[in-house]
């Protein structure tokens, strides 16, 4: 059996950490009739948009990691990053409080939750939470990835169907593979459940955050994850070595590679 890197309990109460953090979000959603006037939005260096949602929900996560995994550092969106104590560590949690910020503030339901346990740079627990949608994806490496407690595996085609490629800040050899536009984390969650054969994004301002708890998930899916090279994606070090996350159902993942120039 795979190692427990968390305890049953500490599980339960980072669940429970997960949901309060999704709770809080939805009591400011301007999607359930909330105003968005009163989150005090800003804009940050890279364009994208931050909001009291983002730092709330940041609260919420940071303060249930820190009592229950004393030892371990944390990387996360809203926080600046102690790039010292991330290169010493062996386990670290990456989190983005409010993945689909833009989306959030616009009322629509694609925003998640995302939180990712990585351990010497590896992604290797993830959660995903999608609030609106009441949808939890839990994924473990060595133990699958579910649901809201249902299995789920990527699908099973040998080459990317028409329409079945998330592409994002890049242009595609193939536009007739490309999905209609999404967040990124609600086209990751297609990929895991077989809706879409694979994800190319080439990193502007997507971050570890929004991407190593998806890593786990794709990969305990039956998927595959890689940089523009091929190589493994390393995750908590709180800065990039690569330009593009290429993902796909595993046997169709040297075709969509090849979607990039």
């Amino acid at each position: 059996m795979p190692m427990e890197r968390i305890s049953a309990q500490e599980r339960d109460d980072l669940l429970a950490a997960v949901q309060q953090a999704g709770e809080f979000l939805m009591s400011l959603w301007p999607g359930a009739g909330r105003s968005a006037a009163d989150l005090g939005v800003e804009s940050k260096a890279d364009g994208s948009l931050v909001s009291r949602a983002d730092f709330g929900a940041n609260e919420i996560l940071t303060r249930a990691i820190t009592r229950l995994f004393t030892a371990d550092a944390i990387l996360s969106e809203e926080t600046a990053p102690d790039l010292a104590a991330l290169a010493a560590a062996k386990r670290t949690w990456v989190i983005d409080p409010l993945d689909g910020t833009k989306h959030f503030l616009n009322g629509t339901d694609q925003f998640s939750v995302l939180v990712a346990l990585c351990e010497e740079r590896v992604p290797t627990l993830g959660i995903m939470f999608f609030p609106a949608r009441g949808l939890l994806v839990v994924a473990e490496q060595g133990r699958g990835v579910t649901v809201n407690g249902r299995a789920v595996r990527v699908s099973p085609s040998g080459s990317p169907r028409p329409g079945s490629v998330y592409i994002r800040n890049l242009e595609s050899k193939r536009p007739e593979l490309s999905s209609p536009m999404m967040d990124s984390g609600l086209a990751f969650l297609k990929l895991i459940t077989g809706e879409l054969d694979g994800a190319v994004l080439r990193m502007t301002t997507h971050r570890e955050w929004d991407i190593a708890a998806p890593i786990v998930a794709i990969k305990e899916a039956g998927g595959r994850v890689s940089d523009e090279a091929g190589k493994e994606i390393p995750c908590g070090l709180g800065t990039l070595r690569f330009q593009y996350l290429v993902a796909s159902n595993g046997t169709t993942h040297s075709e969509i590679l090849s979607l990039i120039s």
